[in-house]
């Protein structure tokens, strides 16, 4: 068992937890009273058997009247949020330790009378010697958000336990979570995703005889990201205006994200699925779906993106990502995906090219090497490339990529790129200079340059690479593709004039 956390380091972690990823307005959790699922009951690390806390009446009034006075933020769901089956169990633990007046602060103090012990998660507590009426009321803490499932469970004949759980809001008050209260000995659960802080548990003897006890815990996972709670579509994450960019998991084989995306200039909107290949995920092991306005609709694994037509202004576009339940694409707790979703870009002007005073190795002379060499230069790439909607915003923030291989390899072909990327500004222009250096040449050639009234014959080592443009956030488009891979590039090492006549 460990100490109560710091409280105003609780506090602010509680707070931090509410903003988004993309600042937006805070996107409360949903508790929801369900049946537990016997999975998570037996995952759970069996206690020591602690003696009853009992708590004051008094605060049982102050709870009620903070009921009264708080918005709950928790709503129960007719459909129970899955809990994960893998919950790793805490170390062995000690005795119960009680916080001092000096651990707690004034205003803490005023909400933790009576619930001064705290107890760990993932762990499953007995108490016996329950008496009708009594309170008993303890805590935990939360370092970070989660999806928890609080427990109230295995109560013997006789036995009515209600379960309810609040927060503590940082200032001392508590925010009333949900309550379950179901008919005599029957199990009670309470189950979502919360963000970090100090919570408590607040059981009621309704009814009790000699004897009578039952076991409580909470089964936190922390393997959630960052757009939790979005389990049905009421909770759906409200993603910002631009082409998002997100990583998400599923922390069960029932997780199911749900995003909305509003096009509030009327734009098309683009959609994308891939897998995390670092996280040990494959395309097969998500499904992507798209709301048609009467039913989900498959986005297939083998489509790289797809474009979404106007919604009109304002309009809103729905999609969600699952696990793959099929028995070939077996789910992982550590499997990722990464999703784009909103403004679908176009690419506007992407241009490569050298130096403005290149002495170029004309079509007729590059029948050596691989082949004529579109774009060329002595020591400096110059790149562009614009990003909008299909209403000409600029899209900005978005990362257009640079893939160069300067260098290939003359004996086996082989390309090797290396990425250079920058980020699309307020006009949703992004671009760089790439040094090439110098070079010796795998390749020569000759050629004749007509300039000023002269022919010029000039000898010209070189080398040969490739070069294409994406852009990071939404794959398949660019400079290079499926049917045409890449953009050839010349890289001039040295040129040497051989010799000079009058025409």
């Amino acid at each position: 068992m460990k100490s109560k956390k710091a409280f105003i380091m609780g506090a602010a972690m509680a707070a931090s937890c509410f903003v988004s990823a993309f600042a937006l307005a805070e996107q409360y959790p949903h508790l929801a009273a369900q049946t537990p699922q016997v999975s998570v009951k037996q995952a759970l690390k069996d206690a020591s058997k602690i003696q009853a806390n009992k708590a004051p009446a008094t605060l049982k009034q102050r709870l009620q009247s903070s009921a009264h006075l708080k918005k709950p933020v928790f709503a129960a769901k007719s459909k129970a949020d899955s809990v994960v089956e893998d919950i790793i169990a805490p170390a062995a633990v000690g005795k119960v330790q009680k916080a001092t007046g000096k651990q707690a602060s004034a205003a803490q103090a005023a909400l933790v009378q009576g619930c001064e012990v705290t107890l760990d998660v993932n762990a499953l507590y007995t108490i016996e010697g329950v008496q009708a009426g009594a309170l008993l009321c303890y805590h935990f803490n939360l370092p970070q958000k989660a999806r928890i499932n609080a427990l109230l469970v295995n109560q013997t004949v006789g036995t009515d336990m209600s379960l309810s759980l609040f927060q503590d809001d940082g200032q001392g008050n508590p925010l009333p979570m949900g309550t379950s209260n179901n008919p005599g000995n029957g199990d009670e659960s309470l189950s979502g995703v919360v963000p970090a802080g100090d919570y408590y548990w607040f059981m009621e003897a309704n009814a009790a005889v000699d004897g009578s006890s039952f076991q409580f815990g909470v089964a936190v996972d922390t393997n959630i990201d960052a757009y939790e709670p979005n389990d049905t579509p009421d909770t759906a994450f409200q993603l910002p205006d631009t082409l998002n960019y997100l990583s998400g998991n599923a922390d069960s084989l029932d997780d199911v994200d749900y995003f909305d995306f509003t096009a509030v200039r009327g734009q098309s909107v683009g959609i994308a699925l891939v897998a995390d290949a670092a996280s040990g995920s494959t395309r097969g092991k998500w499904i992507l779906e798209r709301f048609d306005g009467s039913q989900w609709v498959t986005v297939g694994a083998n489509v790289i993106s797809t474009s979404i037509p106007s919604p009109g202004v304002g309009g809103v576009v729905k999609v969600r990502v699952r696990p793959n339940q099929h028995p070939n694409e077996p789910w992982s707790a550590t499997g990722k995906y990464t999703l784009s979703f909103g403004s679908n870009p176009h690419v506007n002007n992407p241009d490569m090219k050298g130096e403005a005073n290149v002495l170029r190795i004309p079509y007729s002379a590059s029948n050596v090497g691989y082949g004529y060499m579109t774009t060329q230069a002595y020591r400096d790439l110059t790149w562009t490339m614009g990003l909008s909607d299909s209403t000409g915003a600029p899209l900005v923030g978005l990362h257009p990529i640079v893939y160069l291989d300067q260098h290939i390899n003359p004996d086996t072909g082989d390309i090797v790129y290396k990425a250079y990327s920058a980020a699309t500004d307020s006009s949703g222009q992004a671009g760089g200079t790439i040094n090439v250096g110098t070079c010796f040449g795998d390749f020569q050639t000759e050629f004749v340059d007509y300039s000023q009234g002269y022919n010029n014959t000039w000898r010209t080592d070189f080398n040969y690479g490739v070069w294409r443009m994406e852009v990071l956030e939404y794959p398949g488009i660019g400079v290079g593709g499926e049917n045409t891979q890449f953009v050839s590039f010349g890289h001039l090492c040295k040129q040497t004039l051989l010799s000079s006549t009058k025409s």
